[in-house]
């Protein structure tokens, strides 16, 4: 829970039609944030799960061809927190999941937000926690902004190394290997944690490298240094 706020659980209603043939536990729930606000997401499973994060148009599409291009997924969660802000106007994003989560959602005013940032009071933005395999295991992390202090946090020892969009298209593509992404990055370890602040306005991916399967549970946190980047 964020200090001073209530966290109010509601479990939303899935649309009809909205639910994939191919999952019978598809469950859709909307998120609906007014200006000048942003809601947080929490859900939680004592199972590992999927959740994919929906735009209206992406919605939209997903109701007449079920696809889920494009969206922003999170994979093999536990457990997620995310924000939806809504600076300049109202936002609505629509939650899939498969397989079965708590819902909680938090809405706060965003400039109060910021006010506490300034203050110095250091607040959870994001975090997700993620089972992973052995072998190589890609992570988006996401949302970021200037300023912003990430932390990694693994159950076992992993090699691990952090890299720009452009670098996870040439390993996707074959053209840098992992060795090769760990030797060309400043953020990287071989250990089970890493704590480091963000720089730019840009989204990393995170490449997990492990001879055991692991858990990670990744949090971001807004300082007062990310208060003029935004909530």
């Amino acid at each position: 829970m964020i200090a001073g706020v209530v966290i109010m659980a509601s479990m939303l209603s899935a649309h009809a039609g909205a639910i994939d043939k191919n999952h019978a536990d598809d469950t859709v729930k909307i998120i609906e944030a007014k200006k000048g606000s942003v809601a947080f997401i929490e859900l939680s499973s004592s199972a590992q799960s999927d959740v994919y994060l929906l735009y209206p148009t992406q919605y939209k599409k997903y109701v007449t061809t079920g696809s889920l291009e494009g969206v922003i997924e999170f994979r093999a969660i536990s457990w997620l927190f995310y924000p939806v802000p809504a600076l300049l106007e109202d936002q609505t994003v629509y939650i899939l999941t498969r397989g079965s989560f708590n819902f909680n959602i938090t809405y706060e005013n965003i400039q109060e937000r910021i006010d506490r940032l300034y203050a110095g009071e250091e607040q959870l933005r994001a975090g997700t926690e993620i089972s992973m395999n052995r072998g190589v295991t890609i992570v988006r992390l996401t949302p970021l902004i200037p300023g912003l202090r990430v932390r990694l946090d693994f159950t076992g020892s992993t090699q691990f190394v952090i890299a720009r969009t452009i670098d996870l298209a040439r390993y996707n593509k074959g053209l840098k290997s992992f060795d090769q992404l760990f030797n060309d990055n400043a953020l990287k370890g071989s250990g089970d944690n890493l704590i480091f602040t963000t720089s730019e306005f840009e989204d990393l991916y995170l490449f997990v490298r492990t001879d055991d399967p692991v858990r990670l549970r990744y949090m971001i946190w807004a300082t007062r240094d990310s208060a003029e980047s935004g909530c």
